[in-house]
């Protein structure tokens, strides 16, 4: 707006080399006192050195360009019997011109300079040169440096090309600025050679773009031609790598530049923290901070401030970590920094992401009570956690006081009450809502109501989703694909395939066009509910109408015939998809697979097995488990135990449902000395032993009488803290409360023996 402002004020160029201006004020004693310095030496006029003009105009541009401009316009008025303006004035004059956002005035008073027959110099060129980089005039300024400056006798010095090169990068051209440091290194760039900031800015650039391959690759020329990396440098390569997550290289960077004597700012440091934090590791971020306080070092010889903490608190809240987040607000503070804003925003919002509704408004209290009053995204948080948890009329309450305070309620807001108030069955009110923000002026648009409509269809309330679809046709914004896809999908997650049908058909009557998607929806409806002929039928009109199917529409085509056991038909369509070109994925062969198995073709699904372990395709967990259960189920023992050994060489480790499965086995045909190893081996592969699995193995043995080992496994739950699930306790005590294992109680652990004894007496 300044800018705006200042270009109105200086005009236009006259061609008595003045300009015609239209006033302008600049403010403060300063400009003042520059003002009047200028104004006697333009009145000793050739009493005045030419010298001290000109730094008092360069003292009055400072603060005013227009009013620089206006003394300049006094000066050519005066003419060159009193006073002749130089080169360094032209200068001044062309600075002034560029800060104005009057590009094409800088160059008239350029071409007054060439005209008067100055030797121009580069540092004349540079507020041109920024003022085109600004304006995303790049291709320009590089004519300016590589033609027309030393056509005039002009050496580009590294400032010029350090200008250039920052406007190229920002324009994500950077292969063609790495050009220029070739240039100025082979001295086709001027004189000057190429300095740490040419490189550095071209780094930068790569980084920007995502091409870390060139940036590492300049990083290591420019160390070729021995010029020595900063702090800017360094951080800039840190900063990528952080934001890469590659934590343990940017450590390495960061080693190796304090070891050349280069001490990080606070900008390497703060992009280390962020790093590690969203990476979801911020507990060494904290460890990270406490070693450089812990070495003496400081970034710049500065504490850490608000915003280290701010990373380091979002990091904790982010990974849902509320302990840690309170311990590092705890270490703020005895540090002597007060949460601001930023600060409470991450609490609450961190609370409302769990559900503790109290929490935080208990933190939103404590915020008030520290003379803070709550922002946008404040009330946003609170407003949306009181909507969440159904208490939608003390949401309205902290709305009606956001209003009060003068804040403007976003979309967001607008988006948690509404939804809020159609899950409470408060319609009426909702639909006020949605007027009411129309009466604001607020924008509903389509995407508006997509948000709410999808929520409440994944919730299973279609009947408000409708009633939200009928509102918005009504007020004049059209439902587009993917609110009628969306709608669709709510009807076929209700199972109201004939409501989700004539939808389709208001789809169509409206122009728009069914995709993908709202097909797949509509097939994958029908095939849950077993309806697989009506999934077919539309499945061909798809295909029929020019929409292709993708892996998905498939995937869901043969879990359906699988389903209903039409293994013929599955297998015409796995050959139809093959001979298609369409790219199949590892889960259409677990599905393939999985559906031979159910249909009793294990045969069938151990060949394809066999050929998908020779192709080029990463196998999973998954695949093997469909294997070994199949397997295990008809008989076949040892061939399953050896795919349970081919874990291994596959590169993969079994996992939970895999130990679970081998597990059953082995109780079932009683070798209880492999359970023991089979558990040992499961804790060895770093499979988490958990409160399902324990209960799964003690209710396997007592069902078959094993009480001997459930009471080992029992132990196991009591060392781990763990709790007897429902299924367990009842099965235990339906067998041990008798008399049929009295002789077995001894062998459990104290209290399940206590236990026992009671129910007995």
């Amino acid at each position: 707006m300044a800018r705006r402002a200042a270009s109105r004020a200086v005009g236009a160029l006259r061609s008595d080399g003045s300009i015609q201006g239209r006033g302008g004020r600049a403010g403060g004693s300063g400009a003042e006192d520059a003002r009047h310095v200028f104004d006697e030496l333009l009145r000793r006029g050739r009493g005045a050195s030419i010298y001290g003009l000109n730094r008092a105009l360069a003292d009055v541009a400072r603060h005013s360009p227009a009013a620089a401009v206006s003394r300049y316009n006094r000066m050519a008025r005066a003419g060159a019997g009193k006073v002749t303006p130089t080169v360094h004035t032209y200068a001044i004059l062309i600075g002034c011109c560029c800060r104005a956002d009057r590009l094409d005035l800088g160059f008239a008073a350029l071409g007054n300079v060439v005209k008067k027959g100055f030797r121009v110099e580069a540092i004349t060129f540079t507020p041109l040169l920024k003022g085109l980089c600004a304006d995303k005039r790049t291709s320009d300024a590089m004519d300016i440096v590589l033609r027309r400056m030393t056509e005039l006798s002009c050496m580009p010095d590294v400032f010029s090309c350090t200008i250039l090169l920052k406007g190229l990068c920002d324009e994500n051209r950077s292969q063609e600025a790495l050009e220029l440091p070739h240039m100025m290194a082979d001295g086709r760039g001027g004189g000057s050679a190429p300095d740490v900031v040419s490189y550095t800015t071209v780094i930068n650039g790569f980084f920007k773009e995502g091409d870390s391959g060139k940036a590492y690759s300049t990083y290591h020329e420019m160390l070729d031609r021995r010029i020595s990396p900063d702090v800017v440098t360094y951080s800039s390569i840190i900063a990528a790598l952080c934001k890469g997550q590659a934590m343990d290289k940017a450590m390495e960077v960061l080693t190796s530049m304090v070891k050349n004597g280069v001490m990080p700012n606070c900008r390497t440091y703060t992009s280390i923290m962020h790093g590690y934090c969203s990476s979801g590791q911020p507990k060494e971020a904290i460890g990270f901070l406490k070693k450089v306080r812990s070495d003496g070092v400081e970034p710049d010889g500065l504490e850490p401030d608000i915003a280290t903490y701010c990373t380091l608190l979002q990091g904790y809240a982010t990974k849902g970590a509320l302990v840690g987040m309170h311990a590092l607000l705890d270490l703020m503070v005895r540090n002597g920094i007060h949460p601001d804003h930023y600060v409470y925003n991450i609490l609450i919002c961190a609370y409302a992401k769990q559900g503790k509704v109290d929490e935080a408004m208990l933190v939103f209290s404590k915020m008030r009570q520290q003379g803070l009053n709550p922002d946008a995204v404040t009330y946003g948080a609170v407003i949306g956690i009181l909507c969440k948890s159904g208490r939608v009329e003390d949401a309205m309450l902290y709305f009606e006081q956001m209003i009060d305070e003068g804040l403007s309620p976003g979309n967001i807001v607008y988006n948690s009450l509404i939804h809020g108030l159609c899950t409470c069955n408060k319609w009426e009110r909702a639909e006020e809502l949605i007027l009411e923000m129309l009466d604001r002026g607020i924008c509903l648009n389509t995407i508006f109501f997509n948000s709410i409509i999808d929520s409440h269809c994944k919730e299973g309330r279609v009947i408000e989703s409708e009633k939200l679809f009928d509102l918005m046709v009504r007020i004049g914004v059209k439902p587009d694909i993917i609110t009628y896809s969306t709608l669709i999908d709510g009807y076929c997650l209700a199972g109201k395939m004939d409501e989700a049908m004539k939808l389709l058909s208001g789809m169509v009557s409206v122009g728009l066009k069914p995709n993908t998607v709202t097909y797949r929806t509509l097939i994958n409806g029908y095939c849950k509910i077993s309806r697989m002929g009506d999934a077919l039928v539309l499945f061909k009109e798809m295909e029929s109408s020019g929409v292709s199917p993708d892996i998905i529409t498939y995937n869901i085509i043969l879990q359906g015939l699988f389903q209903t056991r039409r293994t013929a038909a599955a297998k015409e369509l796995y050959v139809r998809i093959t001979e298609s070109g369409t790219q199949i994925e590892l889960s259409t062969y677990n599905i393939i697979l999985h559906g031979l198995c159910k249909n009793k073709l294990t045969d069938d699904a151990l060949r394809m097995f066999q050929n998908l372990c020779l192709m080029d395709l990463k196998l999973e967990a998954r695949t093997f488990n469909i294997m070994i259960d199949a397997l295990l189920k008809v008989g076949r023992n040892g061939e399953a135990k050896d795919l349970f050994v081919a874990f291994s060489s596959n590169g993969l480790v079994p996992n939970y449902w895999t130990y679970r499965l081998m597990a059953e086995n082995i109780i079932g045909q009683g070798l209880l000395e492999e359970l023991d190893q089979l558990f040992l081996s499961m804790e060895d592969n770093g499979c988490t032993v958990d409160s399902g699995m324990l209960n799964f193995i003690v209710r396997e043995l007592l069902q078959r009488g094993e009480i001997t080992r459930a009471g080992t496994y029992l132990s196991m739950i009591d060392e781990k803290h763990f709790s007897l699930e429902a299924s367990t306790a009842s099965l235990f005590i339906d067998l041990l409360s008798g008399g049929k294992y009295q002789e077995y109680h001894r062998f459990l652990p104290e209290k399940y023996k206590s236990f026992i004894e009671s129910l007995s007496c």
